[in-house]
């Protein structure tokens, strides 16, 4: 059904003082197994302006874990990102979530993520392949450090620049 067709049946269905029904092929009910997940990519440091000192930007990759709530109000199922209770929505490739793609199981999003990552040129799963550069290393922890309430975390990650830095470390000694 097109949003053209979706409108008007609502358009027709308010006409005629109902509410659309939802079908079973475009309401939202979250599977058996419970929890859906998006990837998150996020570019931590940013281009400096003088020529010299370009470098490319350092990337945050992490999987966000989506627990659905009934909403008694409305009956749809809603997730509160913080700041807005988000839907999901359909289109041809499955289930979204504002621009993100739902997945079922945490495999499929992890291999969203390695794609992302090699399309980044990235890959920052092992403490070998983190960046030698200590403030790079600094807001890569910083920013999934799980002291600060940050939900987002990617533990391992964080986990690996510690390890990355405490090498650096004991190196220059």
């Amino acid at each position: 059904m097109t949003n053209a067709q979706r409108r008007a049946a609502a358009k027709m269905a308010e006409m005629n003082g109902s509410k659309p029904e939802l079908t079973p092929s475009n309401a939202f009910r979250p599977h058996e197994a419970g929890a859906y997940y998006f990837t998150n990519v996020a570019t931590v440091s940013a281009i400096k302006v003088v020529a010299t000192d370009i470098k490319p930007p350092a990337h945050t990759y992490d999987i966000t874990t989506v627990n659905f709530e009934l909403d008694a109000d409305t009956g749809k199922w809603v997730w509160f990102d913080g700041e807005t209770k988000l839907s999901p929505r359909k289109n041809q490739d499955g289930w979204r979530l504002g621009s993100k793609q739902l997945y079922d199981t945490r495999e499929s999003a992890e291999v969203e993520l390695q794609r992302e990552m090699v399309k980044n040129g990235d890959r920052v799963t092992k403490v070998h392949d983190l960046p030698d550069d200590v403030n790079a290393l600094k807001k890569i922890r910083s920013a999934h450090h799980p002291d600060r309430n940050n939900a987002d975390a990617d533990h391992d990650l964080y986990q690996a620049v510690i390890e990355k830095l405490d090498r650096m470390r004991a190196a220059n000694q």
